[in-house]
């Protein structure tokens, strides 16, 4: 496959202000499954993997700016996804994949 047909599932940006982060771990709560969260506080070199984040204790320190960024990683509407939000001076920067289709691209390109 020719670097000019290479395929890429679609990413998804914007930045979230404080109701906004709220409704956004509302809605995990509500609606996502296996969720795994990826937490990175200020200064860290690596996120780390922790049994003990929770959506409900990744919001809150998110919230309280005790993280500089957390990956939320999730099953929703038959996919996996992975949301990525990291502090910005304007708010909190969402990234949003769907490793699904993500890994549906991959496979089309070694094909």
């Amino acid at each position: 496959m020719s670097a000019d047909a290479i395929a890429l599932p679609p990413v998804h940006e914007v930045v979230l202000d404080g109701p906004a982060i709220d409704q956004l771990f509302f809605d995990l709560a509500q609606a996502a499954t296996a969720v795994e969260i990826v937490a990175r506080s200020p200064g860290a070199r690596r996120a780390e993997v922790a049994a003990a984040w929770t959506l409900t204790t990744a919001h809150a320190a998110l919230r309280a700016g005790t993280l500089a960024g957390v990956q939320v990683r999730y099953q929703f509407a038959g996919a996996s996804w992975c949301d990525t939000l990291m502090r910005t001076a304007a708010g909190v920067r969402l990234v949003r994949i769907d490793h699904t289709r993500a890994l549906a691209c991959r496979e089309s390109d070694d094909a």
